[in-house]
């Protein structure tokens, strides 16, 4: 299993992102070993919210086309926050924000990932390199 994060999904559809050779030549490695996706209803959020604002309303709605045929094959799991994540996750912010800047989103990453003992990250973000993650690619 490899987690997915926002980073890495705005590079797959952004082609302008910077990240996004990297991450579609990585993407196409992963489709080779046949890993279990997984993300969160809150990484998707911030990756929809992105992308209608940078690269607009119809290819937003195509990655969530792609997203849920995803969903449907069995590729991509989508963990949803619950209270309790969101609880987790919040003490998870205040320990680890004194001297970190992880967003709240980062905070409910990280709770998912542990609870699931997922130890790679298919992302561009740096916090999950401090949070002890593989960072990948």
């Amino acid at each position: 299993m490899i987690f997915i994060d926002t980073g890495a999904w705005i590079a797959l559809e952004d082609v302008n992102d910077k990240n996004h050779l990297e991450a579609v030549m990585f993407r196409d490695k992963l489709e080779g070993e046949a890993k279990r996706l997984i993300t969160t209803s809150y990484v998707l959020d911030e990756t929809y919210t992105f992308l209608f604002l940078h690269i607009g309303y119809e290819k937003t709605l195509l990655f969530h086309n792609r997203i849920q045929r995803m969903r449907q094959g069995g590729i991509l799991v989508v963990i949803h926050i619950s209270e309790e994540i969101e609880e987790e996750s919040w003490y998870v912010f205040e320990k680890y924000n004194k001297d970190k800047r992880w967003s709240f989103t980062d905070c409910t990453s990280k709770v998912v990932m542990d609870s699931l003992r997922i130890k790679e990250a298919f992302t561009f973000d740096h916090h999950f390199d401090q949070m002890d993650f593989v960072q990948k690619p």
